[in-house]
């Protein structure tokens, strides 16, 4: 691939390829959660993919609780939500780094953050289209 034509439809295909095989990958992470229960099983907390907190609930005997303790308890339930979050995070875009490649990795930001990878790719293929246009057509 020496000539500039075939470099540059190389890289378009490879983006194609990688906007086909990541299509919904970001709506599966939207719905991702991780929901865990602290040790004593009196409060459970949930977190989105992002690790914010999304809801947290209490027994009725949790509220018996002193204000340290049961601040102990929401930590640790939180803890292990965003835990049990990243570990599905983990599982859900395991390989991803390397589809990308360590050329282009660069090109879609860091692992694990979708919506910059989602705005660059869309990024460079606006690019490549405006390239694509200054182009010479195939010869006649």
């Amino acid at each position: 691939m020496s000539d500039p034509l075939s470099a540059f439809d190389a890289l378009a295909g490879r983006i194609a390829d990688i906007q086909r095989r990541f299509a919904g990958l970001q709506d599966d992470l939207a719905e991702l959660s991780g929901t865990a229960t602290d040790d004593s099983g009196l409060v459970t907390a949930t977190v989105d993919a992002a690790g914010e907190l999304q809801g947290v609930t209490f027994a009725p005997a949790a509220l018996r609780a002193g204000a340290e303790e049961l601040s102990a308890m929401v930590l640790a339930a939180y803890r292990q939500a965003r835990s049990a979050a990243a570990e599905q995070l983990t599982d859900r875009t395991e390989g991803l780094e390397a589809t990308l490649g360590a050329g282009l990795g660069g090109l879609f930001g860091e692992p694990g953050d979708f919506s910059a990878q989602g705005r660059r790719l869309e990024e460079a293929i606006e690019r490549l289209g405006r390239l694509d246009g200054r182009l010479p057509g195939p010869p006649a």
